[in-house]
Order: C-alpha cells, then structure tokens, then sequence
C-alpha cells in the first residue's frame, strides 16, 4: 500500500479543500508536517483513519462535528452543507481512491452525529476507473482494521499499546491478519466442527443410543463453550470500555485547578504499581521455573550422604565395579589356561600371580569411580545449598515487593480520600464517576477470568466426550462409517491447529528479531525487548524485568511498529514468490504518526529520528516545532522527500504570531485571520 495524495474539505479544522502531496522517493521515505499544539496534527491523523473506516480514535473529543465550524456556522437552516476526505493510494499494481463524506442539509445550530457515505474507485493497468462493490470490505482486505493500531498511532500514547489483556489479544489478532490465517481459524472453529455435527446426526438413535447420546452431549458441550467464549468477549470489551472512562474521568481531573496535583500524585503512583507489579509477576514466575527444573533436589538432603558412606565401604572392600580386567583374570583361572596356552595349576607360581594380579586389577578404575560418585554428590549438596539460597532470596524479593505495593497502595487510596473530599462538586463528580468504572472493570476482569476457567473446562469435557465416541463399540456399520469420518474430520483439525500455532510462531519469532534489533538502535540501556508465547511484549534488564517508564514503552512501541512493518513485507515478498497454498498475507503498508518522540529526552529524540526512515518504504511524521530542532531536524530532513507547514490561523489579535525556521528560511507557523482554521503549506525541501 503506497499513499498518493489526501485531500480535505472542510473535515473539523481544516476550512475549504487542503492537499497533502503523500508521494516518496525510494530513498526518501518520509514526509514531514510541522505543527503546533491545536494546530490539527491529531485531526490529520485521523483523517487517514475516517477515510478508510469511518471512525475516530478514543483520543479526538466531540467526534460528531466532522464539518469545520465556519462552514457549518455560514450555512443557512435547511440549505446544504458538506465535509469530506479523499484518500488516493496504490496497492498491488492498482491505483484506489477512498472517498468518504457527510452531505446533510443542516436544521439546527449544532451538529448532530451523522453517517458517513463511502465511495471507492479503482484503476487498474488497463487505465480503466470503476465503482468498486462493497468498498469497505476491499479496504479491509488491504489494510484490516485490526493492523490500524500498528500504522496510524499517536507516539504519545503508545505506552498503552502493550498495557491489558485486551491489547495483547489485539496483538495476536493482527499477527494472523498479517498471515491471513483467518480462513484457517474459520475451518477450525466454524466449517470444520460443523461438518462433525453434521455426521454424527446420521448416526440411528435407536440402533446406536450410546454413540447419538455421546454426539448430542458434544454438541451441547460446544455450544456451551461458544456462549462462554462470547461472554469471555464482551466482558473484554465492557472491561477496555470501563477503562477509557477510568481515564477520560482522570484527564478531566488533571485539568481542574484543585484536583490536578492530587490526579498527578494518583497516576505517579498508579504507575509505580504497575511496575512492581511487574516485578512481582517476574518474581514468580523466577520461582516456578527454579522449582520446575531443580525442585526435587531439596528432596535429597541425607540421600547424598548415605550413599556416599555406602560407596566408601564398598571401596575399601573393594566391590565397586573394576571393569574388564578383573573378569578377565577370572576366566583364565576358571579355565585353567594361561592365554600364552600353558596350563594353570592351583598352587603353582603362575597361577598364584594370576591370583596377586587379580587382586590389584581394576583398582585404578574403581578410584576413578569413587572420585565420580564422591563429586557427584558433593555437587548435589552444592547445588541443593545454592536451590535454597535462591529461593530464600526469591521469598525475601517478593516480600519486598508486596510491602512496597501495600505501601503504594496505601498512598493510593489516601490521594482517592483526598479527592472524594474536595468541597468542590465538579471533582467529588469525576471522583464518583472514576470509582464507579474502575469498579466496573474490576468486576468485568473477575468475571473474564471465570469464564476462561469454564471455557478451559468445557473444552477438556469434550476433548474427553469425543475419545469416548472415537473408542465407543458400534452397533452396525453404518455408525461405524460415521465413527471413521468424524476421526477424520478431528485428524484434519488437529492438522489445522498445528499449522496455525506454526506459522503463528514462525511469525512471532520474526517479530521479535526484528523488535530487538530495532530497538538495540535506539536504546542505549542494556535492556533486550521480548515477545512471548502469548504475545505479550517485556523488557529485560540484567537483573530481571525491567522498571518501563513512558519513554521506554515509546521506544518499545517504535520498535513493535518497525518490527511489524518490515515482518508484513517480508511475508509479501514470500508469498510473490512461492506457490505454497499455506503462504499468505503480508503487504507493505505506511506508517502515520503523531508526536513521535512523545516525552522522550534529546538522546533519544536523535536516535529515533535517524531510525524512523529505516522503519518502512513510506512514513508521514507529524511534529511540533519543538521536536525539530538541531539534530533531529537534520536527520529528518536528510530522509524527507516532501515537508509541510501546518500553518494555525486565529482571529485572536492577542495571540503572539510564530514562524518556523526551515532550511534557513522562516516559515508562518502562527498567523492572524478572520477565523479559526489551518492551512496546509508546502515547503521547499
């Protein structure tokens, strides 16, 4: 997917048509727009986002008046009024146009909540445009909204990419989009089982009870587990929902005058939690793992010295096994033939220096033997000393740790005291409203982690139910018949399942390659990011699990966004060229973004500015004039094919005019009009 041109009219800030010229060269992969606080960095964003879907990130407030203030303000009651964004790109050798607009004829004077219409064009090789039939089903196939998240973010909230059950689940979500393993998950969970149903109700009730009863029961058990599984879901998302309240009710609080230290204190504290919280966990899991691989070593103390007393005796009576030489001596003797062919004669000189020399045999070998045996168990005594030290320490580590998030928590609810207090009704409102969800998403995560507890069960009753069908005696051939297809129908799942967990992997491990090094460019700490098993994203330190602070979850963020990009044309590059039914998915797909460098210090600034053109073939960096400065500037510029001023125009005479200085020259960046609005101006590069 490459990005051509983006056109707007009259869409929230922007008054009028404005167009963004998106095209780059190869070693140019960046276009630049400059903008202050207010200026529609966010609405920009968004725009590309609106165009595509028809909707707004969380972040963007009073989503409902899409059509710019004066527009809508100068437009007489009943006469109509617009606003619209056109998205042109090219994807796959044919050229797109997305065009999605609010046409209304206005009757009151405020904006009510419209539905978008959605138009999409395409032009393929032969030069020929057409309508394109059910348009947002062709952009979900080019660009799911699910990879939305990875492509068109806010680098100032990107903390919160990896923060919730319900985001590392995303993740997962978009990592089969980028596989285009949806089919596969649809034959596994919908066609496949389906199927199964479908046989097993041939099977003659009355001929074969036992078998259609078991048939009926694992029907019944997988429905069961469907209606748990969308509970699981919804609670999911009641709980995701819950949250944004929690926050929105905070953001509120850390704009009242009153009540924003109080909300600073309570999100410093809040975070420090977490990041104990963390440690916690890793403290634990430290715990599980020493206990999984050398637990039953604390199970021997006494073992060891037993048997070592027991070794000692059978070495001084020399019993310890000795090896070939004395068996060999044995044999000669009992055969009474020397191996040079003489005879041996009991109480002659060559059979008493057999007999001298058998005693002496093997002696060497059975020192060698007690020297293995006698180390063996001093190490058992040595690591078992080193077991118990380690999980001393570990005990004492995590009572620290719970002491410091008691002591948070302390402080925590002191602050929630202090603001419930306020004489003020606006706070004790958002105060209440806060408690209220944050409450509400406790329950909703109690109640998530039941249902995953009955859908774990539900699913071992069938796994059960279904091996009593497999091995259930017939009556007659024709439930026979039906055993044999459904075993098949299981074999061909099982196949499935293990394909999906492979590929899945396969792109996980590539995931975290990629991740790590990224990030080693940027990050100059001895910290290695990782992503596990179930996706979800850590950082390491030396000494365990990182303490994250918000620069470093950006870092993070930063580095899972280059990881995706380079990961998805990696896949499109594989599937070009292979003519393996199993490859799939993958593309190249842009990167927009917002306030990049979000809070992060100058070092930082600086190694990711030099690093964002790496990221992917094509990225759109919107920045405010202080994020480009010195350094940062010249690495940008250095990977910039085009730069834009997002120039504020304001009718308040009292506000300072700005410029922004650009390859030595001083570009309007604040200026005086009639009415609120922004201009989008080329610069030369």
């Amino acid at each position: 997917m490459k990005l051509h041109r983006l056109t707007l009219h009259n869409f929230r800030a922007f008054y009028g048509e404005q167009v963004l010229d998106l095209s780059t060269q190869d070693d140019k992969p960046a276009v630049l727009i400059f903008g202050n606080n207010g200026a529609g960095k966010t609405t920009l964003l968004n725009a590309f986002a609106w165009a595509l879907y028809g909707t707004f990130s969380d972040d963007v407030e009073q989503q409902h008046r899409v059509i710019h203030d004066k527009a809508w303000a100068d437009a007489e009651i009943g006469s109509p009024v617009s606003a619209s964004v056109k998205l042109e790109f090219e994807h796959e050798g044919t050229h797109f146009t997305v065009i999605r607009d609010i046409a209304v004829a206005k009757k009151a004077d405020e904006q009510t909540a419209e539905e978008p219409r959605l138009r999409v064009l395409e032009t393929g090789t032969d030069g020929e445009t057409r309508p394109v039939v059910n348009g947002q089903d062709r952009i979900e196939k080019i660009l799911p909204e699910g990879l939305r998240r990875f492509f068109f973010f806010n680098g100032e909230r990107m903390e919160k990419m990896f923060t919730g059950d319900e985001n590392n689940d995303e993740v997962k979500r978009a990592i089969k989009t980028l596989l285009n393993l949806e089919s596969i998950e649809r034959a596994i969970h919908v066609h496949l089982p389906r199927a199964s149903k479908q046989l097993a109700r041939e099977i003659d009730k009355k001929s074969d009870g036992r078998l259609s009863e078991l048939a009926d029961t694992i029907e019944r058990l997988e429905q069961q587990k469907a209606s748990v599984d969308a509970d699981a879901m919804k609670l999911s998302r009641d709980a995701s929902s819950y949250q944004q309240e929690v926050d929105e009710a905070e953001r509120a609080l850390r704009t009242h005058d009153q009540a924003a230290p109080l909300q600073l204190q309570r999100t410093r504290l809040t975070r420090q939690i977490k990041a104990e919280q963390d440690k916690l966990a890793e403290l634990k899991a430290r715990k599980r793992e020493r206990l999984s691989k050398s637990g039953f070593i604390a199970f021997t103390a006494g073992t060891d010295e037993a048997v070592m007393k027991l070794a000692e005796g059978m070495r001084q009576r020399r019993e310890l096994p000795a090896g070939i030489q004395r068996s060999f001596i044995d044999a000669l003797l009992d055969d009474g033939i020397c191996m040079c062919g003489r005879p041996l004669e009991p109480a002659t000189p060559p059979y008493a220096e057999l007999e001298r020399r058998r005693y002496d045999a093997g002696l060497a070998d059975v020192e060698a033997r007690w020297v293995y045996v006698d180390g063996q168990m001093r190490n058992l005594r040595d690591d078992r000393s080193a077991l118990l030290d380690d999980l001393k320490q570990n005990s004492q580590d995590i009572l620290t740790v719970n002491e410091a998030i008691n002591h948070l928590n302390a402080e925590r609810s002191d602050i929630d005291r202090q603001l419930e207090g306020v004489n003020v009704q606006d706070v004790q409102r958002l105060e209440l409203r806060r408690k209220e969800y944050a409450e509400k998403k406790t329950r909703a995560l109690v109640e998530h982690r039941q249902r995953k507890e009955e859908f774990a069960d539900i699913e071992k009753q069938i796994g059960i139910t279904k091996r009593q069908f497999k091995d259930a005696h017939s009556a007659d051939e024709k439930s026979r018949r039906v055993q044999r297809q459904v075993s098949l129908v299981e074999e061909v799942t099982a196949a499935f399942e293990e394909v999906l967990a492979l590929k899945t992997e396969e792109v996980r491990e590539q995931l975290d390659r990629k991740i790590k090094d990224v990030f080693s460019r940027i990050f100059i700490k001895s910290y290695t990011p990782e992503i596990d098993d179930s996706f979800q994203l850590h950082l390491k330190s030396p000494a365990g699990v990182a303490i994250r602070s918000t620069g470093e979850n950006q870092i993070l963020g930063l580095s899972f966004v280059g990881a995706v990009s380079e990961v998805a044309k990696n896949l499109r590059d594989l599937r070009t060229g292979s003519d393996d039914t199993l490859v799939g998915g993958g593309s190249i797909y842009p990167v927009i973004m917002d306030a990049p460098f979000g809070s992060l210090d100058l070092t930082y600034q600086e190694e990711i500015s030099r690093a964002l053109p790496e990221l992917t073939s094509q990225i759109v960096t919107l920045l405010s004039q202080s994020q480009a400065r010195g350094k940062v500037m010249e690495n940008l510029q250095r990977s910039a094919t085009s730069m834009y001023v997002l120039r504020s125009i304001t009718p308040n005479k009292g506000a300072q005019e700005e410029t922004i200085e650009i390859n030595n020259r001083a570009i309007p960046y604040v200026s005086h009009g009639d009415f609120e609005h922004s201009v989008l101006e080329k610069v030369t590069v």
